[in-house]
């Protein structure tokens, strides 16, 4: 056994390993293999788990992980689902290696290196599709107990343990559909010595999708089935020592090797494992509980064929904080009736390459760290309205602490991607409302815009000069309009203004690694209490002044807690409260619901809105409390409802017979003369060629998506081949052309954003769709028929 087995791992393509299936007798014989958890109709788990193959290979990492952790615990003499274990991933690595609140970032870069060797990920043979190995020196299995664990579906192996990430036992077989055409994986592994009190052997066995004959064909023709390899029903296996599989840095004693077989990595992700799978590795296990390593075997000049990953929340902390233009943290109260969810916002620089950090998950969803589910940068800019930062905007919204009923109404159980019901509509509503409001992402999309656009002159008066002389068509008016109306088209100024009318700088504060500073933004009254009133159908903000960095409260290493308290609760009708502690005192989930922005800049505010519970004249006392090394920070303060207010009358608009005002058209060149004359393609918002032809620019206004501008590419390979090709060379006539070009990319892209706009409220495969996106792209070729139907249907007219 112990010679095939090493056939078999020396094997790196699946032809290889047809090869000795086919030279091996013992693997003929059907008595030899039996169905993967004891069941022919296992082919729908398979089938039905990761739809592709970075998290279907995460998950064989996830189980490395919980092996480690697991051993650790019985290590300790801890009983795994006792009462005594951790109760968290984070307090399992706190306590089985002594790092300070269970996070990697505290760790020096030697240690989380030497870490990272416990779990490797090995690539080795075709430089198209690569064999991956997974290493771990976790608890490892007897061969005995292989059908138990390895090979299970569906049991409670883990169900009871809290500080691991497996839950249903079935996740890591997504993988084995990824592997070549005849899904081939290689499972070994040895119990750990010290766990089972004596020397066991090394047990291995080959699972593939069982190849079905012609009988079969005809008997079960739908589906066939997979299967592991097991002579006489029982586990291959072998005594051995040490062995030497190739590992960085160490040889194999105990722990579990897994090989799958020519794994069907994505383009973009099947070169120097420690370039682009690296990348993928850290953006899906975003918040790792443990560092592991990528090992390059294969034949590429990279500078080291081995790095650690560590989860982009700690890489950036660490290692790329000079990447990150600002990180603001948010928070969905519980009180929402989703449970406390945390959400940190991280804006990174313009020249940062969205497949760096991002790579189309926007907005990312994880549980202990790992992604669930995501949104595309779609949902940055057509739900939030925040165009100018849907490259550069990861949105990490953790529900790590969420209860298990939520948990299990929003996430599929194959941890790809939310189910589409209640749950998941009222969480993408919170978040929307949280992050639509933010005066400070709205800010940055703005000084974004402002800058892309900077001194460039504005072309409307052309646009305006053309628009004109048309005649006014009330059915053309009404595809411009959005339910109704022409909202979208309003461009009201974005920038902060002093009393004076000039625009207002925002200064910069000094900003240090810990608190000293916590202010509340509210005078004490008689007193010496501080009040907050705010009507029954409104919302109040209160400001707290601080002096600590941005990340205080989420960042990977000495990070702080912000908590909010409920020191009393009284209703108007409630006698008053004496020396003696209220009878009525209460949660605040009560009547308030309190939303948290910040620490941001040195303000940390505290959105407050009375719900459905509360009554005019209901009072509650509330402790802020921000945490800091060797001391607590605290404000407390009032805050009482008042009255409804009257939202104020809207004027009625008179009806006009002109077009409404439209959006600054602006003109963008190779290379302009100057910034009035136009945008440069070089501008690294922009990243412009000959081959693009137009950008929308879109913000929110007052929970309004807005179009606040359309850039018009004046040196398009469209335009030059147009000229070119029709031999107008008349500088008159160049200049008719290139301003009916100008106006029709306008007018085109303008009508066709109304138009989506619309469809998308009542079309759900629209919903996806980033139409300014969506817009550009569409244009490019669109373009060219544009100015020929213009010029040739011109011409024609002419002739009669």
């Amino acid at each position: 056994m112990k010679e095939l087995f090493w056939k078999l791992f020396n094997a790196n393509t699946e032809g290889e390993v047809n090869s000795i299936i086919k030279s091996e007798t013992i693997f003929a014989d059907p008595n030899n293999w039996n169905a993967y958890g004891n069941n022919q109709g296992n082919f729908g788990t398979f089938e039905s788990q990761q739809n592709h193959p970075v998290p279907a290979l995460i998950e064989k990492i996830t189980n490395s992980i919980d092996a480690i952790l697991i051993k650790e615990c019985k290590l300790k003499g801890i009983d795994p689902k006792s009462a005594h274990a951790p109760k968290t991933m984070n307090k399992a690595v706190e306590l089985f290696y002594d790092v300070k609140d269970g996070e990697i970032g505290e760790l020096g870069a030697e240690q989380r290196r030497e870490l990272a060797e416990n779990i490797q990920i090995l690539a080795l043979g075709d430089k198209g599709q690569p064999s991956i190995v997974i290493y771990d020196c976790g608890e490892g299995q007897t061969p005995e107990n292989f059908i138990n664990t390895f090979l299970s579906l569906h049991q409670n192996n883990k169900t009871n343990i809290h500080f691991v990430q497996g839950k249903y036992n079935m996740g890591s077989t997504g993988a084995v559909v990824f592997c070549g055409d005849d899904k081939y994986q290689l499972i070994a592994s040895k119990r750990c010595k010290e766990i089972e009190g004596k020397e066991s052997d090394f047990g291995f066995t080959l699972v593939r999708r069982h190849p079905l004959s012609k009988e079969e064909e005809y008997e079960f023709g739908k589906a066939t089935w997979y299967e592991y390899f097991c002579p006489n029903k029982k586990i291959a296996s072998f005594q051995t020592g040490e062995l030497d599989f190739g590992l960085y840095n160490r040889k194999f004693t105990y722990g579990s090797i897994v090989k799958l077989y020519s794994y069907q990595l994505p383009s973009g992700s099947r070169s120097d494992v420690t370039l682009d799978l690296w990348r993928d590795l850290n953006q899906y296990m975003f918040h790792l509980p443990l560092p592991i390593s990528v090992y390059e075997k294969r034949d590429y000049a990279g500078k080291t064929p081995n790095k650690p990953v560590l989860g982009n929340r700690t890489r950036i902390t660490i290692d790329s904080r000079d990447k990150v233009y600002k990180a603001i943290s948010f928070n969905i109260p519980k009180e929402a009736g989703l449970g406390e969810i945390p959400i940190e916002v991280i804006i990174f620089n313009i020249d940062v390459e969205h497949k760096e950090f991002i790579n189309h998950k926007s907005i990312i969803f994880t549980q202990n760290g790992q992604v669930h589910g995501f949104e595309t940068q779609s949902f940055i800019s057509q739900e939030l309205g925040f165009t100018l930062l849907k490259k550069h905007l990861l949105i990490h919204v953790d529900c790590t602490d969420i209860p298990t009923s939520i948990r299990q109404d929003l996430f599929m159980s194959n941890r790809t991607h939310l189910k589409q019901g209640p749950k998941t509509e009222k969480l993408r509503d919170a978040i929307i409302d949280i992050l639509k409001k933010s005066t400070e992402l709205k800010r940055i999309n703005n000084e974004r815009r402002n800058s892309l656009l900077q001194d460039t002159e504005s072309d409307k008066g052309l646009i305006e000069e053309l628009l004109s002389k048309l005649p006014v068509d009330k059915d053309i008016l009404n595809l411009l309009k959005k339910d109704g109306s022409l909202n979208f088209l309003k461009r009201e100024g974005n920038k902060i203004y002093t009393e004076n009318g000039t625009e207002k700088k925002i200064e910069k504060k000094k900003l240090n690694r810990f608190p000293s500073i916590f202010n509340i933004n509210l005078k004490a009254d008689k007193e010496g209490k501080v009040y907050k009133t705010i009507p029954l159908n409104q919302q109040g903000k209160i400001e707290i002044e601080t002096d600590v960095e941005n990340d205080y409260l989420f960042r990977p290493s000495e990070k702080g807690k912000f908590e909010i308290e409920v020191l009393q609760k009284r209703k108007i009708k409630d006698k008053p409260i004496g020396p003696e502690p209220n009878p009525y005192a209460n949660e605040i989930t009560d009547i308030l619901t309190i939303n948290r922005e910040g620490p941001n800049d040195g303000t940390i505010r505290l959105l407050i809105k009375p719900n459905a519970k509360a009554q005019v004249g209901d009072e509650v006392e509330v402790s802020a409390t921000l945490s800091s090394p060797g001391k607590e920070f605290q404000c407390v303060f009032q805050v009482k409802v008042d009255p409804e207010i009257s939202p104020p009358k809207e004027k009625e608009k008179e009806q006009n017979e002109t077009f409404p005002n439209l959006p600054n058209p602006y003109k963008s060149f190779e290379k302009p003369i100057d910034s009035k004359e136009g945008i440069p393609w070089s501008r690294e918002d922009l990243k412009w060629t000959g081959e693009d032809i137009v950008k929308v620019l879109t913000s929110n206004d007052d929970n309004e998506l807005m179009v606040d501008g359309i850039i018009v590419n004046m040196d398009s390979f469209c335009i030059k081949s147009f000229l070119s090709k029709n031999r107008i060379s008349n500088e008159k006539e160049i200049k008719y052309n290139k301003d009916k070009y100008f106006l029709s990319i306008y007018l085109h892209s303008l009508f066709l954003y109304s138009i989506l706009q619309k469809m998308k409220k009542t079309d759900e495969q629209l919903k996806p769709i980033d139409i300014d996106d969506f817009i550009s792209t569409m244009i490019k070729p669109y373009a060219s028929f544009l100015m020929y139907e213009n010029y040739h249907v011109t011409q024609m007219a002419f002739d009669e």
